[in-house]
């Protein structure tokens, strides 16, 4: 495990690199447990986003644990999001990356249904999901995010179009997105990834998110 400090932050000296090295751990660790998820017998492009979740979830601990050395990473399943001032959950993480003792420090990510050739699953996707990393709900604090989108219509590229745009035309008190910042591939080299920037004003923070585009088809 990794020494951490508060609000999901490691030491500022190290926590930049060390928590981009945890984000591309865990989004190649999703990648590999792709192909055996989307062809489980018990989901398809039709089911809905906590279905599909819940079998990501386990798949992603399969291929952890096929790795060598194997990561010192959990995937939780709609763990509560919430902050130690709080008696209260904030909400429930997807699936919550944990890799140190710490119960703050933690990689939060969101799982939506994507669609390139109507807008309403697009705007699900920054309103239900991307704003609650801007508004704190999610991540508070904390310096990265995973957003996945479930590609239901077998067009990645286009799927990640839309919800730049809509990025662009929502409020942006709502959104947090830096527009100086923009929507950028992901300089990692997996395929259909990309990273965008969001305020989170309540906590004087800006959480980078890692929008991972993965086909259902």
């Amino acid at each position: 495990m990794v020494a951490s400090g508060k609000s999901g932050r490691l030491n500022p000296m190290i926590r930049g690199k060390a928590q981009q090295t945890i984000v591309f751990l865990a989004l190649q660790i999703l990648h590999d447990a792709w192909p055996a998820t989307k062809t489980d017998s018990r989901i398809n492009r039709h089911s809905h986003e906590d279905a599909i979740t819940d079998i990501l979830r386990w798949k992603m601990a399969e291929a952890k644990n096929r790795m060598n050395p194997i990561p010192q990473m959990r995937f939780e399943r709609e763990a509560q999001s919430d902050r130690a001032q709080q008696d209260t959950p904030t909400g429930l993480i997807d699936i919550m990356v944990s890799y140190t003792w710490r119960e703050s420090t933690y990689l939060t990510m969101e799982c939506k249904r994507i669609r390139s050739d109507e807008n309403s699953l697009a705007l699900a996707y920054v309103r239900n999901g991307v704003n609650r990393f801007a508004e704190g709900k999610y991540g508070p604090g904390h310096a990265f995010g995973i957003v996945v989108g479930y590609v239901i219509c077998g067009n990645a590229a286009g799927c990640a179009e839309r919800v730049r745009l809509v990025l662009e035309t929502e409020p942006s008190k709502e959104t947090g997105y830096d527009l100086n910042h923009g929507w950028q591939p992901s300089i990692n080299a997996l395929s259909n990834l990309y990273q965008s920037r969001h305020a989170q004003v309540a906590f004087k923070n800006h959480v980078t998110l890692f929008q991972s585009f993965m086909s259902m088809i």
